[in-house]
């Protein structure tokens, strides 16, 4: 038995969960986190994705909400405004899923995580396999594997 955690960007998490369901796995968890990697919490707007862009259209829709409506023809664009953001803090938003699985079940949910994250650029993510000692199912107290079949 081992726990996958896995640190992937936030915008690939839809992508990545019909990727998992796909392979047979019957449960994950989804947290919100914030962290940094080599590049110190530092990401031009392409690198940061969709994420910068949906908080921009919120922050559009919130302000058209408060002011009325935005001024037409202009288009604007997170990537525009944003050419480099850092955090104050150095961290960035991430979600990290954690899974435990069967030995033999591991290397095909890893595959199935890169293939959905990897881009090549930097943020894509990590992924960690640590053993796992048991596990115990609260509502009718299995333990081991029938814990999480």
């Amino acid at each position: 038995m081992k726990q996958i955690i896995a640190i992937i960007r936030d915008e690939r998490v839809e992508e990545t969960k019909t990727a998992l369901e796909k392979t047979g796995v019957p449960g994950i968890t989804f947290l919100y986190v914030t962290g940094r990697g080599r590049q110190k919490g530092t990401a031009n707007a392409h690198e940061l994705g969709e994420v910068l862009n949906r908080n921009f259209r919120m922050q559009l829709t919130s302000a058209e909400t408060a002011h009325g409506p935005a001024e037409s023809g202009k288009e604007i664009s997170a990537g525009s405004l944003l050419p480099e953001k850092k955090s104050e803090s150095g961290f960035l938003p991430k979600r990290m899923l954690v899974i435990i699985a069967h030995d033999a079940e591991v290397e095909s949910i890893v595959q199935a995580i890169v293939n959905v994250n990897q881009t090549g650029r930097y943020g894509d993510g990590r992924i960690f396999i640590c053993p796992m000692i048991t596990a115990i199912r609260v509502r009718t107290g299995e333990r081991g594997d029938k814990a999480i079949s």
